[in-house]
């Protein structure tokens, strides 16, 4: 249920046809819009159903593999447990069956960081490591086809994602709480529901097992008093202040000091540790560094998708001359901050169009960046343009929305990939 856009849903069906289940794939969108995921489907033993859903498919079926943009809420998933049919999620699925080490990140902020760093250290020591979870293009079901008793599985865990450790009752060995903000108040009733997933990451460890809080998050702290069995912290000052981050920003030496604790409690030795953590070079769409045009900067945070993450991508850059482009979809969260951290910091600021962008406008202006708005731009390249006019050397062109993507792109990597197309196709 959901074949996406991501590669998930896909590397998940290729797997299951492998081993020879009868997969019906069904989802809502059409199939222009879910062309590039159906091309690779094309001559394989698969029933496709696009632009809707029929309710006998979720009867006539011994499993439904739920896509975690599904909401839990779904009449149809209703449907099958009332008759009886399970409903699995990729990542709880694999966990059930594979009893090899697995290390689980969630939080708001810093997931993927944190977990691409925990794999690249891990990766340098005696037991191979596999990356998986909420990473773009990656199923993690399909693993179970490659990894061996003795390997690592690191996984980045979603709250939508952990819905499925909650209905199997069961936590990974070892797991990280980056931090919680608000965030996807658009799919919640409230603050209370988002943190109840996010607890899944701790909530069935057994005797042996661990997870790892943020200190400095009052959130984490308050909910590590919860956990049933180890119980660590970590803090941006746990780096040590001779080591060599390539990270921007504060929140990244949380990031960090997240990584270094985990991969201790792992057995990995400290020098190693240092190695990995002073050769890692960051995520992509994560303040990817793109280069220069003209003298001029850009930096590709799109998946800046939170007031939150907004700000710490501007607190992350000590230019003063910060060109930002922001707004898109709404998530019901409050932009006040985030709007007085760009009228305090950005000397323009371009705004994409979306159901968020109008109230942003609005605090942009009630902060006193007027005069300082180029304008709301129905296209990410005109936005662009309209920026480099003004831009001089040395000045730096951010995008850090601090909105979601939908509306004018597939989603927030979409929106990350024509940036860096655009960037490429300016002329020195």
């Amino acid at each position: 249920m959901g074949l996406g856009l991501l590669g998930r849903g896909l590397n998940d069906t290729l797997f299951l046809i492998e081993h020879g289940a009868r997969v019906t794939v069904t989802d809502l969108k059409t199939s222009e819009q879910l062309a590039s995921s159906l091309e690779k489907l094309k001559g394989l033993p698969v029933t496709v159903k696009v632009g809707g859903h029929d309710p006998d498919d979720f009867i006539n079926t011994d499993m439904i593999l739920r896509n975690a943009d599904v909401p839990r809420s779904s009449p149809l998933l209703k449907i099958a447990q009332d008759h009886g049919v399970p409903v699995e999620m990729d990542e709880s699925l694999f966990c059930k069956f594979f009893h090899g080490l697995v290390v689980g990140i969630t939080g708001t902020r810093g997931k993927t960081t944190t977990t691409s760093l925990i794999h690249h250290i891990l990766g340098a020591g005696a037991r191979k490591s596999h990356l998986a979870g909420n990473i773009m293009g990656v199923a993690t079901l399909p693993l179970l086809g490659k990894v061996q008793p003795d390997d690592v599985v690191v996984l980045e865990l979603s709250s939508w994602q952990l819905q499925g450790f909650h209905a199997a009752a069961i936590s990974p060995q070892a797991s990280v709480f980056t931090n919680i903000y608000p965030d996807h108040m658009n799919r919640y009733s409230g603050m209370d529901e988002y943190i109840q997933d996010k607890t899944a990451i701790y909530r069935y460890q057994k005797n042996g097992d661990f997870c790892v809080f943020n200190r400095s998050n009052p959130v984490t702290m308050e909910l590590s008093l919860q956990a049933p069995a180890g119980v660590a912290h970590f803090t941006a000052s746990d780096v040590p202040q001779e080591w060599e981050v390539n990270l921007p920003g504060n929140h990244n030496l949380e990031n960090v000091a997240a990584a270094i604790n985990t991969t201790r409690l792992l057995g990995i030795d400290e020098m190693t540790i240092r190695k990995q953590v002073e050769s890692f070079r960051g995520v992509e769409h994560r303040l990817q560094w793109l280069g220069t045009k003209r003298g001029i900067g850009f930096i590709n945070d799109t998946t800046s998708t939170t007031p939150v993450s907004g700000i710490a991508a501007l607190n992350s850059l000590e230019s003063h001359g910060v060109m930002l482009i922001a707004g898109g979809a709404d998530k019901k969260l409050d932009l006040t901050e985030f709007a007085r951290a760009a009228s305090a910091k950005a000397i323009r600021i371009a705004l994409l169009e979306g159901t968020a962008t109008d109230e942003l406008h609005r605090k942009l202006v009630e902060f006193g960046a007027q005069n300082r708005i180029a304008g709301v731009f129905s296209n990410l390249k005109t936005a662009v343009d309209s920026l480099m006019q003004h831009a001089r050397q040395g000045h730096v062109i951010l995008l850090s929305p601090a909105c979601a993507s939908f509306g004018m792109f597939k989603n927030e990597f979409h929106r990350g990939e024509s940036f860096i197309k655009l960037f490429e196709e300016l002329k020195e």
